[in-house]
């Protein structure tokens, strides 16, 4: 078992996982592979579209040809105009397009009753996306439209970072592993690719057998942290090599542990899914944002009541949306009702007493 004989502040923790913690490598990644990844940037190679290219069916034609046409002055044509259709490419010296009432035809003569203004019914080389412009930033989880834009752009593949984390299940007496099951969905969904292991025995050389640091840029561990007569990670943890740092100020999530396997980062996730939810917001995520360059957004709003916490120990605070405020549903636990009913969530930092109603606070946003 592990005895905690003291706790070590969130941003301490931090601090220590973080530092001197280099980005994942980049990788091409086959386009119909990519969505949901970690993007590593992505700059147009070339314009799009290449050429200009109709927007509507119509004629082709020469705007300054018609300049001032109109069914009592029409323009005549000295050469036949060309039907393009939607998406189809402009005839070269062409550079509008008028719709078929706005030429009539007489004895093989075309003649324009409707002047046409340069572009019109047209999208121009570049206009809608520029050469060399940024299309991607890097940090950016790629969604169907980058999908869609890259392969307009020609390309066969995505550059990306996607860290490979390795996800070690402890045993427990009851078998059940739904805390591991989500947190396994939490990492692919933050681009990760997981690897999931699970301990055949909650003992120290079992543990320490499936830990494998040369094939992943983060491991993680789920249960067996507290001091139950049958938590042997933090023993095992230690058997392995791992200087861990076991029990973090923050509620929930206090019997957490973090550490180095080798150069790997390591978290140690307590088995109960409020703790584990915790530690993986906290701990897990900020190594995550680091490995892959992400921003994760956040959404500052008023809360609509005072949050009261206790000072040295961080709270983790579910929050609803409620009109432009943010409704406190609970303070340092995360029961499942609150989870359900939860739009985000927010840290009340260690070093402070709580906020007053009223006070803007920033919230990352669960979905």
């Amino acid at each position: 078992m592990g005895v905690i004989t003291s706790l070590t502040s969130l941003d301490d923790a931090l601090k220590r996982l973080l530092e001197g913690l280099e980005t994942a490598p980049v990788l091409d990644e086959p386009i119909d592979e990519a969505l949901g990844r970690i993007s590593a940037g992505l700059t147009a190679p070339g314009p799009l579209p290449v050429g200009a290219v109709a927007m509507i069916d119509g004629w082709a034609v020469r705007s300054l040809d018609i300049v001032g046409a109109s069914s009592y002055s029409p323009a005549f044509l000295a050469e036949p105009p060309v039907w393009v259709e939607t998406g189809q490419p402009l005839p070269e010296g062409c550079d509008s397009l008028v719709e078929p009432q706005s030429l009539n035809r007489e004895s093989g003569i075309f003649q324009a009753v409707a002047e046409a203004r340069p572009g019109q019914g047209v999208r121009r080389a570049g206009d809608e996306i520029a050469a060399k412009s940024l299309v991607i930033k890097p940090g950016q989880r790629i969604r169907p439209l980058d999908l869609l834009i890259a392969t307009r752009l020609g390309l066969r593949s995505l550059s990306v970072r996607t860290p490979r984390l390795q996800l070690v299940n402890m045993a427990s007496a009851s078998g059940q592993s739904s805390t591991a099951q989500y947190i396994a969905y939490l990492a692919e969904q933050a681009g990760a690719a997981v690897t999931r292991t699970d301990s055949d025995a909650r003992t120290a050389p079992a543990i320490a057998s499936v830990l494998n640091a040369s094939e992943a840029d983060l491991i993680v561990t789920v249960g067996g942290t507290g001091t139950g007569k049958t938590d042997a990670t933090i023993d095992a943890l230690q058997s392995a090599g791992v200087a861990i740092t076991h029990g973090i100020a923050m509620i929930p999530g206090r019997t957490a542990a973090i550490g180095y396997l080798r150069s790997v980062p390591l978290i140690a996730l307590p088995g109960m899914l409020e703790d584990a939810l915790a530690a993986w917001w906290t701990l897990a995520l900020p190594v995550l944002d680091r490995l892959t360059m992400r921003q994760r957004p956040t959404t500052a709003r008023p809360i609509a009541r005072k949050i009261a916490s206790a000072p040295g120990v961080a709270d983790i605070v579910l929050l609803g949306s409620e009109e432009e405020a943010w409704m406190p549903l609970s303070v340092g636990e995360l029961p499942l009702q609150a989870l359900a009913n939860a739009d985000a969530w927010m840290l009340v930092p260690g070093n402070s007493e709580g906020f007053p109603a009223g006070a803007l606070c920033p919230a990352y946003p669960l979905g």
